[in-house]
């Protein structure tokens, strides 16, 4: 089992919850679309997580007690617990209007851990497999955990931004997206589209 599932099982243990009770863990999220000549080339991520399951994980890895994360104990963070989420896109699902195909991530960049009025933050970069043209297709980007586990949404004081496309126009339109449903549990993800035109 992956070392963040583990750590939402010692979290249901802690708390008494019924195991059926989903979720278990609530991660606010803000996202960036970052562009490099006129493609989107990454997505900044920055996950804000609940109280109760910030304290499980800073009493695993912030081993001196200091309240902060220095480089040794990221590492770890990253390592046994963020790193097992690329089986599942990092909760992170990217797709455009012309194809249900979702966009695959190569790699994670500048993955930090600080903690803000007592609740863990995580920062990072996904890079894309292969770069997307805004221009030739509207491009979709939700949150969500398929097992139902972790509750993910979109918000913050800006859930959305945009960096590097000054050489055109974008809005953001928030829709709900399609019904997702496992074995006890369905609902219906938040989806924020990203629609750009050329300038002029």
């Amino acid at each position: 089992m992956h070392k963040f599932f583990l750590s939402v099982g010692a979290l249901i243990v802690l708390s008494s919850a019924p195991v059926k009770a989903h979720p278990h863990v609530w991660v606010t999220g803000e996202a960036s679309f970052q562009f490099e000549e006129t493609k989107l080339t990454r997505v900044g991520m920055t996950w804000l997580f609940d109280a109760f399951f910030s304290q499980v994980l800073g009493a695993d890895f912030d081993t001196n007690g200091d309240g902060t994360f220095d480089a040794g104990e990221t590492q770890a963070m990253k390592d046994q617990v963020f790193t097992s989420l690329k089986d599942y896109g990092y909760f992170t699902h990217l797709r455009t209007d012309v194809s249900e195909t979702e966009h695959q991530f190569k790699s994670v960049e500048d993955f930090s851990v600080s903690v803000e009025a007592g609740e863990l933050l995580f920062s990072f970069d996904l890079v894309l497999a292969e770069p997307i043209d805004p221009l030739a297709q509207s491009i979709g980007l939700s949150l969500y955990d398929p097992t139902v586990y972790v509750d993910l949404i979109l918000d913050g004081e800006k859930p959305i931004s945009i960096a590097g496309a000054d050489s055109f126009e974008c809005t953001i339109e928030y829709r709900q997206g399609n019904e997702v449903a496992n074995q006890s549990y369905f609902f219906v993800p938040q989806e924020a589209w990203l629609n750009c035109s050329g300038n002029g």
